[in-house]
């Protein structure tokens, strides 16, 4: 049932049989639509009872709409003494700054952002085109913002996602950083799944860390994404066990994985001099995302230089 709606989000309540309140935020690849919320059909598989927010674009979750929300919701929240903050990137994002907002007892987010204000993370220039002055003054995640505990599950070897989890850890107390390897940033889909879902619910609430270590390793060990992780990962130092990976796994990647190997694969290769099996690798990425600005782009440049190249090598036999 649709419990709140403004330019910026919408609230929808599912009743459920749980004894917790889940609250879910969003990531920026899904929008409101009316009806649906992030986690929906776990949590309709599962008979939990949830408070999904859902925003309208990439949003972060603009402050004003959700304290407006959260009034709304005060009775749901006032019935339920237990209530756990669930979230993805923007969506992890919300669940820990909003901690105190929502009185929650628990907050569990997967490769979170302390913030998208260039001026706080000029290391990260991955969302700066969604963030607005208007709608984003201080929406940094600070101490005072706390209630109950929380766990950031991420990825090491994501630095970016590494720099935001050790930060937000630093800046919240009773902040647990869970890492999940060769994740990259949709750690997430490393828990997919109702009984694995349910099973991360379970040990965060009661403090089960030994069980969550458990949990990521066989979570990470699992996770569709792993191949094209440490592949993309050896690319710099082991090209050859890189490509190897992608023979024997690259028919499994996403297609965005797939995509974005071929990409930086292929500028490893014009790096080395290998133009040609650069433009090889360039020109399926493209077949596979046809039109796409920064592929096109990459191409054309790089069938310029290819030209030069053989034009000053005709000379130079001449």
């Amino acid at each position: 049932m649709l419990i709140y709606s403004d330019e910026n989000l919408e609230v929808i309540h599912r009743e459920g049989a749980s004894p917790y309140l889940l609250v879910t935020f969003n990531e920026m690849e899904i929008q409101a639509n009316g009806s649906r919320y992030w986690g929906q059909r776990f949590c309709e598989k599962a008979d939990i009872s949830a408070l999904g927010f859902i925003s309208r674009r990439p949003n972060w979750f603009p402050a004003a709409s959700v304290v407006k929300a959260v009034e709304a919701a005060a009775p749901i929240l006032k019935a339920a003494p237990e209530r756990i903050l669930y979230g993805h990137s923007q969506g992890g994002y919300a669940a820990l700054r909003y901690r105190r907002r929502f009185n929650a007892t628990t907050a569990i987010a997967f490769c979170p952002q302390v913030s998208i204000d260039p001026k706080s993370v000029p290391y990260d220039n991955r969302f700066i085109r969604h963030f607005s002055p208007e709608l984003h003054g201080n929406m940094g995640i600070s101490p005072d913002q706390v209630a109950g505990r929380a766990y950031i599950f991420y990825d090491p070897f994501h630095a970016i996602d590494r720099r935001h989890a050790e930060r937000i850890a630093f800046l919240q107390p009773e902040t647990h950083l869970v890492p999940v390897h060769m994740t990259g940033h949709g750690t997430v889909r490393a828990f997919t799944g109702t009984e694995r879902a349910l099973s991360l619910i379970a040990a965060c609430r009661t403090e089960d860390h030994p069980a969550l270590r458990a949990l990521s390793r066989t979570a990470r060990v699992n996770a569709p994404m792993r191949p094209y992780q440490i592949a993309v990962a050896a690319m710099a130092r082991h090209p050859a066990w890189s490509d190897a990976l992608d023979a024997r796994f690259g028919d499994r990647f996403a297609p965005k994985e797939r995509v974005n190997f071929l990409y930086h694969r292929a500028n490893r290769h014009i790096g080395d001099g290998d133009l040609v099996t650069a433009r090889n690798m360039l020109a399926k990425a493209l077949a596979l995302l046809p039109g796409d600005p920064a592929l096109t782009h990459r191409l054309k440049e790089l069938d310029a230089r290819i030209l030069r190249e053989r034009k000053v090598a005709r000379s130079l036999v001449g």
